[in-house]
């Protein structure tokens, strides 16, 4: 469920420009929101926190490529103003494009977001065997760049192809079956429970303490809450420390995980609540 705002459309900050994957997720949530193209993930959650958006989507993790570290970056930062309130699981299906005519052989570059060239690395070295790859802020504006550069080459969604005037030189290159995107929208709150949610939460340990990970973690098994994502960061304050992501089954304010989150309260040397919101089931807002 979108969150309500009343008397005008949903303010829904994203990744830019048109045709990016990020627009489709927000159009997953709300199909009648104020789109507002941004070019990043931080831009798109400091517009939240001016107050100049009511929510922001932005990728958090891929099935083949992992982390998003801008938004995992955002979600830690010391004065966050924002929480997880829903999440969007979009299929990704890259295509390599770029103008027509083009001899993949001879193409000397490949632009496009970074995950997205992760995501298909062995097949751009089948593809276009003499490309390098090349960043772009997201894969709709590599499309962009690509069509204005001749001779180059750009891996992005087909819809961003048919925008920019794009040739399909090759559909569905991900190196691995199957690619998804989990993303995540931030607000000011995040959203109350619906009985099928997830929590999200980040804690250090106490470093110097042996099984002090092994103790957080039976905080949650001996109550029977299933953790669906762990993840690890280091802290950038020490060598050899580190944050961790957790996601688990439930809302923060369920009986038996606030009764685990207050333990770990107490045996964390640092935790946040990152958000509870209702766990994607496929459905459209």
């Amino acid at each position: 469920m979108a969150i309500a705002r009343s008397g005008s459309a949903l303010r829904l900050a994203h990744l830019g420009p048109r045709g990016t994957y990020t627009e489709a997720a927000a159009l997953a949530y709300a199909p009648d929101a104020q789109l507002q193209p941004l070019p990043s993930f931080t831009a798109s959650v400091e517009a939240v926190e001016r107050g100049e958006a009511d929510a922001a989507v932005c990728a958090l993790e891929n099935s083949i490529e992992g982390a998003v570290l801008e938004t995992r970056d955002l979600l830690l930062r010391e004065q966050s103003g924002v929480q997880i309130c829903a999440e969007v699981v979009l299929p990704i299906r890259h295509a390599l494009v770029g103008a027509a005519g083009l001899d993949l052989s001879r193409v000397a570059v490949v632009y496009s977001h970074p995950q997205a060239l992760g995501q298909c690395r062995a097949q751009l070295a089948v593809l276009a065997p003499n490309a390098l790859p090349a960043a772009a802020l997201s894969t709709a504006s590599a499309i962009e760049a690509a069509m204005a550069e001749p001779g180059t080459l750009a891996v992005g969604n087909e819809l961003a192809a048919k925008l920019y005037g794009a040739t399909i030189y090759a559909e569905d290159i991900a190196d691995e079956p199957g690619n998804e995107t989990r993303f995540v929208v931030l607000a000011r709150e995040d959203a109350p429970p619906t009985g099928d949610d997830k929590t999200s939460f980040a804690f250090t340990t106490h470093h110097d303490r042996p099984g002090s990970l092994v103790e957080v973690l039976a905080l949650f098994s001996s109550r029977g809450l299933n953790l669906t994502r762990v993840e690890s960061r280091p802290t950038r304050h020490a060598l050899g420390t580190y944050v961790f992501l957790v996601d688990v089954l439930g809302h923060r304010t369920d009986p038996l995980l606030a009764e685990a989150l207050t333990a770990l309260q107490e045996a964390a040397l640092w935790l946040r609540i990152l958000g509870s919101y209702p766990r994607w089931t496929g459905s459209r807002a």
